[in-house]
């Protein structure tokens, strides 16, 4: 069984899977890859909502560096 600690920690961790699986191509920086929508689709939000209600809002994809989020490409919203 697990702990609670284990427990947030994988939904910490697919938020994060989830987020960097729907995060924008290069190609088209306002459209979500996987529900062929408009970025931020809800996938995404409800993804950015849990890691803000648990502490850990803001998370950028390891892919994406900050220099391209700091020069207007999609982030955390």
């Amino acid at each position: 069984m697990m702990s609670v600690e284990q427990v947030r920690n994988r939904l910490i961790l697919a938020a994060r899977v989830i987020i960097t699986d729907h995060w924008p191509r290069p190609a088209r920086p306002d459209w979500c890859p996987i529900c062929h929508c408009d970025w931020q689709c809800f996938p995404t939000v409800t993804a950015y909502a849990y890691l803000r209600d648990v502490g850990r809002g803001r998370w950028i994809p390891p892919h994406i560096s900050h220099r391209e989020h700091r020069d207007g490409q999609p982030g955390p919203g």
